[in-house]
């Protein structure tokens, strides 16, 4: 039997309920089927907006991979320029050909919030977070444990990793274990000579 069936039961009547005033737009009061209409045609008009950003950062991202394409046409031909004689091609004017290109190919990484870093020389605690070490050498040269070798560089978007670097890390050659001491040979006996 519920609470309601209960002869004592009080039971909340109209009497309990506010009324509320229609909402008026224009002079008019709107329906809520108008209402509705209203939030769906908001909501259209944001996703608009959201595709339109969306094609636009695609857009952007098409630019500059058709640009590192066209700079790395540049570098393949700069390449293959290293194979002709070298009294045809100075080796400082092809360096800094070379160079051109790459920071050209950097600055339009840059530009569209892509960095790539280099972690030679950082300690083990500066690159945590962003390279992997994939070998470890062990020598004397190392007075801490640091990045020897960069393999593949990371690469950070908006200053966020989304590549992480592949390094070979340098640590202190170990210690050499102290040679054990060799243990004294135990004194012979004297030696009996029968008599």
């Amino acid at each position: 039997m519920s609470s309601s069936d209960e002869p004592d039961a009080v039971r909340p009547g109209w009497e309990n309920f506010a009324e509320r005033p229609v909402p008026e737009v224009h002079g008019a009061t709107t329906a809520p089927e108008a209402e509705l209409a209203g939030v769906l045609q908001r909501r259209h008009e944001e996703l608009a907006a959201a595709r339109g950003a969306s094609a636009s950062a695609a857009t952007r991202v098409h630019a500059t991979l058709f640009e590192l394409a066209m700079l790395i046409g540049t570098l393949e031909q700069q390449v293959n320029r290293t194979g002709e004689p070298r009294e045809a091609v100075d080796a400082e004017l092809r360096h800094r050909e070379l160079k051109n290109v790459k920071d050209r190919m950097l600055d339009v990484l840059r530009g569209a919030g892509v960095e790539v870093r280099d972690p030679k020389g950082l300690t083990a605690d500066e690159v945590l977070d962003w390279a992997d070490p994939v070998h470890w050498l062990q020598s004397p040269e190392f007075d801490a444990e640091v990045v020897a070798e960069t393999n593949e560089y990371a690469v950070f978007h908006d200053g966020a990793v989304v590549r992480f670097a592949q390094v070979v890390m340098g640590a202190p050659a170990p210690a050499p274990a102290p040679a054990p001491k060799p243990e004294p040979e135990p004194e012979a006996p004297p030696s009996r000579i029968p008599r």
